[in-house]
């Protein structure tokens, strides 16, 4: 039997013990409740793919748990995933014509010969472009950029405390920047949509007002971090110089996105909803043949499933009331505990989630307990929500924590040590500027 198989019956195993158990929960509450044991131990240790464990999660919603194929699928074409959809596909037009790399060395076209200045200018434009792109291509987009440099200025991996700051920077970086707009990462959509459901209006600005003021205080901090326990051994650099126009397709790939997200940011104003908006840029990049058949098959459909599953998990642990009682359970943690120890517990067990898990599954777990905890401990909703969505986003400690992290170590320029070092003290940061931005900022 392979390890792979193993997991799959000690899973199994578990949630049928737990369907079992004598447990104070009404039948479906109980079903369900396996069921989400199930699925986050398939997650957490990557037995199946992830999108796949979704599909699971739909099966036995509807054969096991007594909930009907409408309520179950219905979340897989959900706006939040037309949301996201459109978010992939504009980036897909930024990728294929190369309008990511020329906003990057644009920008780096500006910036001088000081290692640590270059460094910041990297952290900036990964941030940048994490929030209107996957913090995975944001980081393939920068990263060989960065090598070029490092090659250019005859640095050597493993040998250069300068080498570890670049690649740890750029990677820290485009996993911060996502959590700048609603379609940075896949969380935000998570949260948003629950924050919908429950009578709270939440939209592309909404999540901005939240999210962006972390990016914006959060890239220094990182970039204080990482520059000081990898202090540069070099006094100056020899960077990349790139001078080209931009051709008809970028100038109209970039017309679209301009006009996306400034749609996206006046929902208010016109009132279609984000997910109405990003169909926009769909029909738009395929009116002008910028986008074709083959593009559209290269999105990232096994993170929309994903997501669909998530939802459909999250509705389910709502319309079977194990969302009360789980959350009667994080309520002993917290209950009578100061508000900034309260933030911090939520964070923090938020960051504990994504080490083990992706930042996604974590966030189809934990978001969808949030809204009951906030009712039974008083607590703003929309508060603690935001809380736990970015918080599930704050793992940077061990490489397979998050996509960025996994392509920094791959480059062969960091250790594990070299990343656990650094990334342990941000996190530990992190939740603290979190909840403080909680406290000074979001109440």
């Amino acid at each position: 039997m392979t390890r792979q198989h193993l997991f799959i019956l000690l899973s199994a195993i578990v949630g049928i013990i737990i369907a079992l158990a004598p447990l104070p929960l009404q039948p479906q509450a109980q079903l369900v409740l396996a069921i989400m044991i199930v699925a986050m131990f398939l997650w957490f240790t990557e037995a199946l793919p992830l999108h796949a464990t979704a599909i699971v999660i739909a099966f036995l919603l509807i054969t096991i748990a007594g909930m009907t194929p409408e309520e179950t699928f219905t979340p897989f074409f959900d706006p939040v995933i037309v949301l996201l959809l459109g978010g992939f596909v504009l980036a897909r037009a930024l990728q294929k014509h190369k309008l990511d790399e020329y906003i990057a060395y644009t920008f780096l076209d500006k910036i001088g010969h000081a290692p640590n200045t270059f460094l910041f200018a990297m952290m900036v434009i990964a941030a940048f472009l994490s929030m209107w792109m996957s913090n995975t291509a944001a980081t393939a987009i920068l990263l060989p950029i960065g090598l070029v440099v490092l090659t250019k200025n005859k640095i050597k991996p493993l040998k250069s405390n300068y080498g570890k700051a670049l690649v740890l920077g750029i990677a820290f970086a485009a996993t911060i920047g996502g959590i700048g707009t609603l379609i940075g990462s896949t969380p935000n959509v998570i949260a948003a949509k629950f924050l919908n459901e429950a009578g709270i209006a939440f939209d592309f600005l909404d999540w901005m007002w939240y999210g962006l003021p972390f990016v914006i205080v959060f890239i220094p901090v990182a970039w204080v971090v990482v520059t000081r326990i990898f202090r540069s051994e070099i006094k100056t650099l020899k960077t990349i110089r790139f001078k080209r126009g931009l051709s008809k397709p970028q100038k109209q790939v970039l017309l679209i996105f301009a006009v996306t997200v400034a749609l996206w940011l006046t929902t208010r104003v016109h009132g279609m909803a984000s997910s109405t908006v990003s169909l926009v840029p769909i029909i738009l990049l395929y009116v002008f043949g910028l986008l074709n058949t083959e593009d559209f098959t290269k999105i990232h459909w096994p993170t929309l499933i994903l997501i669909g599953g998530g939802l459909s998990l999250g509705l389910a642990i709502q319309a079977s009331g194990l969302d009360a009682f789980i959350a009667s359970f994080l309520e002993l943690v917290i209950a009578n505990q100061p508000l900034f120890l309260a933030f911090v517990g939520i964070g923090f067990f938020a960051i504990l989630l994504t080490v083990v898990a992706s930042n996604t599954a974590a966030a189809a777990v934990m978001i969808p307990l949030m809204i009951p905890l906030a009712h039974a401990t008083g607590l703003d909703v929309t508060t603690v929500v935001m809380l736990a969505a970015i918080g599930v986003s704050l793992d940077f400690i061990v490489p397979v924590g998050t996509p960025p992290s996994a392509i920094a170590y791959s480059s062969g320029y960091i250790r594990v040590k070299d990343m656990a070092k650094a990334g342990a003290i941000l996190a530990t940061i992190s939740l603290f500027v979190l909840a403080s931005l909680a406290m000074l900022y979001w109440i």
